[in-house]
C-alpha cells in the first residue's frame, strides 16, 4: 500500500504542477468546457486505475485497498491546495476554487470506483475460473 501511496503522491505533484503552469489553457470559467472536462475525466481516470492495477498484477482482494492508498495522499493535499487556491494556482481565476474542489472530488471518486470495480470484476472472473476448473475435474 505504501508503494501505491508513493505513486499517487508523485502523480499528484505532476498534476498539480500541470494545473499550476498550464491550468488556464483548459480550466477557465466556461460552463461548456467545464462540463466536458467533468465528462471526460471520469471514464479516463476509471480506466487508468483499472489498467494501473492490472499492469501491476495487484491481487483481486487488494485492488480496492491499493486504490485507496493511491488516492489518499492526493485527497489530503488537494484539500490544502483548494483552501489556498489563490496561492497555489495564481494563474487561475479565483472564482474557480469551488469548481476545482468539485473536480478533484469527482476525479478521486472515479479512481476509487476503478479500484472497486476492478476488484469486483477480478473476483468474479476468479470465481468463474474456479467453477470451471471444479466442473471439469
Amino acid at each position: 500500500m505504501i508503494f501505491h501511496s508513493l505513486v499517487g503522491f508523485i502523480l499528484w505533484v505532476l498534476a498539480t504542477l500541470l494545473f499550476r503552469f498550464y491550468g488556464q489553457m483548459f480550466f477557465y470559467p466556461d460552463v461548456v468546457i467545464l462540463t466536458v472536462l467533468f465528462l471526460i475525466t471520469a471514464p479516463v481516470l476509471w480506466g487508468f486505475m483499472v489498467l494501473y492495477l492490472g499492469i501491476l498484477n495487484v491481487l483481486p482482494e487488494n485492488r480496492a485497498l491499493a486504490a485507496i492508498g493511491f488516492v489518499l495522499p492526493g485527497m489530503a493535499l488537494d484539500s490544502l491546495a483548494t483552501a489556498n487556491f489563490g496561492v497555489v494556482f495564481p494563474n487561475l481565476d479565483m472564482s474557480l476554487d469551488g469548481m476545482f474542489g468539485a473536480l478533484m472530488i469527482w476525479c478521486y471518486g472515479a479512481l476509487l470506483f476503478g479500484g472497486y470495480s476492478s476488484d469486483r470484476r477480478a473476483k468474479r472472473a476468479a470465481a468463474r475460473a474456479t467453477l470451471v476448473r471444479l466442473g471439469t475435474e
